[in-house]
C-alpha cells in the first residue's frame, strides 16, 4: 500500500517507490515441485498503466489446484482465469536439477486504476480445499526496454500464436514501445564538411553497434563523383555507448575521402524505425536513400539510377539488386507468402540464385523492397509518416512502409542495374532480445493484422515472375 501511495506523489514519487523496492526487495516465494502436490511460480508480473501482465507456470498432478489469484492492496483476491493463455512447458527442481513437465501461462488482468511502479505484486495459489499458498515474483523491471525483454520471453517461440498476442502480449508491447518512444531523443549532432546549400540526396544510415563495414561503404561512395557533389550522408548512432569510437572513425574517413557527413547521436537505443525517422527529419535532401550500414556499393552511379524513376513519377519507392559476398542474390524485390498459421512472411525474389540469374535482371514493379536500400522522395516519405515505430527492434518496417506508399497510390519498383553488396543482418545479430525472443513472430503477426487484406489483394495479382527457382526437396 505504501508503494502505491508513493507512486501518486509528484516530483519524484515513482522514483522513490522504485528505489525503496530495489533496496529492500521481498523474498521471492514459489511452491516447489512435489510428486503428488501442486506447485507453481510467478516470474513475470509487470504493472502497466491499465493492466497487470502475469506469467509463470504451475504443476497440478492430482487436480488439487483451484486457481492462481492476484492479491490487491486491500487484500481482495482477483483470479487470473479471464484473459489467460496456457502452453506446455517444463520446470527445473532445485534439489536434483531434474526437469518436469508443467503448464506455462501468461495472463493480462485489466485494472480499474494504475498500480504505479509496483515491482513485486503479490499472488497466491488457491486449492480446492480452500487453503492458499503465497507466491511472490522476483523484482520486476520498470524501465521500458527491460519490460519489453521480459514480455518477449513470456512465451516460447513455438507457442507464440494469435491467442497469446491478440489480447495479452500485444497490448503490453504497444504500451512499453510507446513509453520507450517518449524517452528517445537526439543527444547531439556533429557535422563533417556539410556544404551550406542543401544537396539533392540524403543517404540515411542507422548504426547499431556494428561499424565493421563503414570503411568499405565510404570507400565505395568516394569513388562516385556524382554522389560526392550531390549527396550527404546522415549517420544515426542508435548505440550511444560507442559514440567516441564512431566520431573518431567518421572523422578519419571524412579526412580521407572528403564526403559530407552528419552524425546524429541518440540518447539511447530506440530501434531501427526511430533511428531512420530521426535521420530523415534531420536530412536536407529532397530525395532519401535509406541504407543499412552493411550495404556496400559495387560501382558508381547507383544513386542516380535509383532516384530517376522516382523523380519521373514512375514509382513511389524503389530498391536495387542486392548480392551476397559470394555474388549470389540476396534481394531482387520482396513478395509475401503465408505460413502454415496464415501469417504473411516477407520473402526475397530469387534469393540464393547467381547474381546474373536472368529473371532477376528484369526491372519491374514488385510488392515491396527491403529497407537495406530503399529510395523514395522526402515528400512521399513524410506524407505516409515514414517508418512505423511500433515494430520491435528492426523487422517488417520496410514492407510496412512499402505498403503505406502503395496505399497512397504509388507502385514500388525494383531496378537490377543498380547493384550493391549486402552483408545481411549483421547488426540485428547483436541483439539477443531479437534472436532469443519472439520479436520476429510478433512483428509478422502485427504486420499481418495491419495489412492482411492489402497483401491478399496484392498477391492475388500474380506478381511473382513465371520462372521462380524450384526449392530442392
Amino acid at each position: 500500500m505504501l508503494i502505491q501511495h508513493l507512486a501518486t506523489w509528484p516530483n519524484g514519487g515513482p522514483a522513490t517507490a522504485i528505489d525503496l523496492q530495489i533496496r529492500a526487495p521481498l523474498k521471492e516465494r514459489h511452491v516447489q515441485r512435489a510428486a503428488q502436490q501442486p506447485s507453481g511460480q510467478v516470474d513475470l508480473a509487470l504493472a502497466l498503466s491499465d493492466s497487470l501482465l502475469v506469467g509463470g507456470w504451475y504443476h497440478d498432478p492430482s487436480s488439487m489446484l483451484a486457481g492462481i489469484d492476484y492479491l490487491q492492496a486491500d487484500g481482495k483476491a482477483v483470479p487470473l482465469d479471464g484473459n489467460i493463455y496456457e502452453f506446455p512447458g517444463w520446470a527445473q527442481t532445485q534439489a536434483d536439477k531434474s526437469k518436469t513437465d508443467v503448464t506455462g501461462f501468461v495472463a493480462r488482468l485489466p485494472l480499474d486504476q494504475p498500480l504505479g511502479p509496483l515491482l513485486q505484486p503479490r499472488f497466491q495459489m488457491r486449492f480446492a480445499s480452500g487453503a492458499v499458498k503465497s507466491l511472490i515474483p522476483p523484482p520486476q523491471p520498470f524501465e521500458p526496454v527491460l519490460q519489453r525483454n521480459q514480455i518477449l520471453r513470456a512465451v516460447p517461440p513455438q507457442h507464440a500464436i494469435d491467442d497469446a498476442f491478440r489480447t495479452i502480449l500485444a497490448p503490453a508491447l504497444r504500451e512499453v514501445e510507446q513509453r520507450l518512444g517518449k524517452t528517445v531523443e537526439v543527444k547531439r549532432t556533429r557535422d563533417y564538411g556539410l556544404p551550406q546549400q542543401a544537396p539533392l540526396v540524403s543517404i540515411v544510415i542507422p548504426l547499431y553497434k556494428v561499424l565493421d563495414f563503414l570503411r568499405f561503404q565510404l570507400s565505395g561512395m568516394a569513388t562516385d563523383p556524382w554522389l560526392m557533389e550531390n549527396a550527404e550522408l546522415v549517420f544515426v548512432l542508435d548505440s550511444p555507448e560507442i559514440q567516441d569510437e564512431t566520431e573518431h572513425l567518421l572523422g578519419g574517413l571524412h579526412l580521407l575521402h572528403g564526403l559530407p557527413m552528419r552524425l546524429v547521436v541518440m540518447n539511447r537505443n530506440g530501434g531501427y524505425a526511430r533511428a531512420c525517422n530521426t535521420g530523415a527529419r534531420l536530412a536536407r535532401g529532397s530525395m532519401l536513400v535509406m541504407l543499412n550500414s552493411d550495404v556496400v556499393p559495387c560501382e558508381p552511379g547507383w544513386v542516380q539510377t535509383l532516384i530517376e524513376p522516382i523523380m519521373r513519377g514512375e514509382f513511389g519507392a524503389i530498391g536495387p539488386r542486392l548480392i551476397f559476398e559470394d555474388r549470389s542474390l540476396q534481394h531482387a524485390g520482396l513478395y509475401f507468402g503465408r505460413d502454415q498459421r496464415g501469417i504473411w512472411l516477407n520473402h526475397h525474389f530469387h534469393k540464393g540464385m547467381p547474381s546474373n540469374y536472368l529473371p532477376a535482371q528484369l526491372a519491374r514493379a514488385v510488392p515491396g523492397v527491403t529497407g537495406a536500400c530503399l529510395v523514395t522522395s522526402r515528400d512521399i516519405y513524410d506524407s505516409v509518416g515514414g517508418f512505423t515505430e511500433d515494430y520491435i527492434i528492426g523487422d517488417y518496417e520496410d514492407s510496412d512502409l512499402c505498403l503505406k506508399i502503395r496505399r497512397a497510390g504509388f507502385e514500388i519498383g525494383y531496378e537490377p542495374s543498380a547493384c550493391l553488396y549486402h552483408f545481411e543482418r549483421q547488426s540485428i545479430r547483436r541483439s539477443q532480445d531479437y534472436m532469443r525472443g519472439v520479436a520476429s513472430q510478433y512483428n509478422s503477426w502485427l504486420h499481418t493484422q495491419r495489412w492482411d487484406d492489402d497483401i491478399a489483394a496484392l498477391m492475388a495479382r500474380d506478381v511473382r515472375p513465371q520462372r521462380e527457382p524450384v526449392s530442392p526437396r
